[in-house]
């Protein structure tokens, strides 16, 4: 079966590589043209549709910044928001106002940086350059936005899906012809295994190697899960738990608490999904004075608006950190 389907997805998968590739070759040859601007740029981005591990690299960058005390901000597009334009994130606004991704980094870094959402990141950094003195601006998901010339673009690629591995769109997931990673300054692979072989490592950079500009530094991550915090009250965790997870690629955090919980249940939303009330009410049924609600870091930022439904129940989140692998540390190359 999927043999037939690739046949029938090879014809879009062409054109839609043509767009993208006529689109870069503009680029490539000045015709259309960069701006430069006089804040740094670092874009943090990646060749998939979906999720590979920005939101986790824009924090490890941000808390690189505040331990070196650089001025910077963060530019998100919002996805899935329902407001449109720019928006310099405030106290009031809510993930449904800015996005779940951008509240949860204003929830952290809010005091230290300007976060900012705008569908036009040059209305952003236009904004920054007037009303702050800021080094960087760190662009989220902006690889495939060549209309700004960046000081640092990193992007990021599944350890699992590796980007050599794929085709694109919609015959796989690549946004992009892969060759265009050659425009990349370092390569991440993202929720690499803590105990990644050398020859593993040699094999993975043998096959990206040929893509990429000359001595491009090619890093392996990996995800911390750090000590569950209480969301809303101080009701202790539950060894009976129950999952509710609206991420891409939720399946290693689920396997995590499943490894230090008895999981009784699970609830899984497709990355981005805003909860209906049908759906907090399911999740509320689960729940019982023997059984804590456990979350990932953005679900908890919109659990957060139904704050009366759940304080009466123990609710618990996950935060996660980055760690780089074989003592290579992206902050050497920023």
């Amino acid at each position: 079966m999927w043999i037939y389907l690739k046949y029938l997805l090879f014809p879009f998968s062409i054109i839609y590589g043509f767009i993208t590739s006529l689109r870069n070759f503009l680029y490539d040859y000045n015709i259309l043209e960069s701006k430069k601007y006089n804040v740094k740029v670092i874009s943090i981005g990646n060749l998939v549709m979906g999720g590979s591990g920005k939101t986790p690299m824009v924090e490890y960058v941000s808390r690189y910044f505040i331990k070196k005390n650089y001025k910077f901000s963060i530019i998100s597009r919002g996805y899935k928001r329902l407001t449109k334009g720019l928006r310099l994130i405030n106290e009031s606004d809510t993930y449904l106002t800015v996005g779940d991704e951008p509240k949860q980094l204003y929830n952290k870094f809010g005091n230290m940086s300007k976060v900012i959402v705008s569908e036009d990141r040059h209305k952003a950094i236009k904004l920054i350059e007037k009303e702050n003195n800021d080094i960087y601006a760190i662009l989220d998901d902006a690889f495939q936005n060549r209309s700004i010339n960046k000081y640092l673009d990193i992007v990021l690629s599944s350890y699992k899906s590796p980007f050599f591995d794929d085709n694109i769109f919609p015959l796989g997931m690549l946004r992009e012809n892969k060759n265009n990673i050659k425009r990349c300054d370092v390569l991440i692979f993202t929720n690499s295994p803590k105990n990644i072989s050398l020859k593993e490592v040699d094999y993975i950079k043998n096959k990206s190697f040929s893509f990429l500009k000359k001595d491009v530094p090619i890093l392996f991550s990996s995800i911390n899960y750090l000590n569950p915090i209480c969301l809303f009250n101080r009701k202790k965790i539950i060894k009976d738990v129950v999952i509710s997870t609206s991420v891409a690629n939720s399946s290693s955090f689920n396997e995590y608490i499943e490894s230090q919980f008895n999981v009784v249940e699970k609830f899984v939303f497709p990355d981005h999904h805003i909860y209906t009330n049908n759906e907090i009410t399911k999740i509320i049924e689960s729940l019982n004075d023997s059984k804590t609600l456990i979350t990932t870091e953005k679900d908890a930022v919109k659990l957060c608006e139904f704050k009366d439904i759940f304080s009466d129940y123990s609710v618990y989140y996950v935060p996660i950190e980055i760690e780089f692998l074989h003592n290579r540390e992206l902050s050497k190359y920023i």
